[in-house]
């Protein structure tokens, strides 16, 4: 995993005001890197990585990053979606281009 990446990310998801101490915050920093870097992986691939490298189940990965997202009070504004349109995929996808987004920005115009 890209560190430089990595610590784009956990300021994008820390932009979001998720809470750091859910393990949801950990599993999204990873899904949204692992985004990123292959945009064309499917979900399931990504929650079964994460779940192999933390040993527990895609499905707890599933429900820890739902719990995540559903307790921040400012993602909906953060992604511009509609209360209906937050779901993992959809803010995985959407924090991943945002990553790409900034990872590109030169270093010096960061802040």
């Amino acid at each position: 995993m890209n560190r430089n990446l990595y610590n784009h990310a956990v300021k994008l998801v820390s932009d979001c005001a998720i809470p750091p101490h859910l393990s949801g915050f950990t599993f999204l920093l990873e899904a949204v890197v692992m985004k990123s870097e292959n945009y064309a992986i499917k979900l399931i691939d990504i929650y079964k990585s994460i779940a192999q490298n933390h040993h527990c189940t895609p499905r707890a990965i599933t429900r820890s990053i739902a719990y995540a997202i559903s307790q921040s009070e400012h993602i909906r504004e953060y992604l511009a979606v509609g209360k209906n349109d937050l779901f993992n995929g959809k803010v995985i996808a959407m924090l991943a281009l945002k990553l790409n987004q900034y990872a590109q920005i030169p270093e010096e115009l960061n802040c």
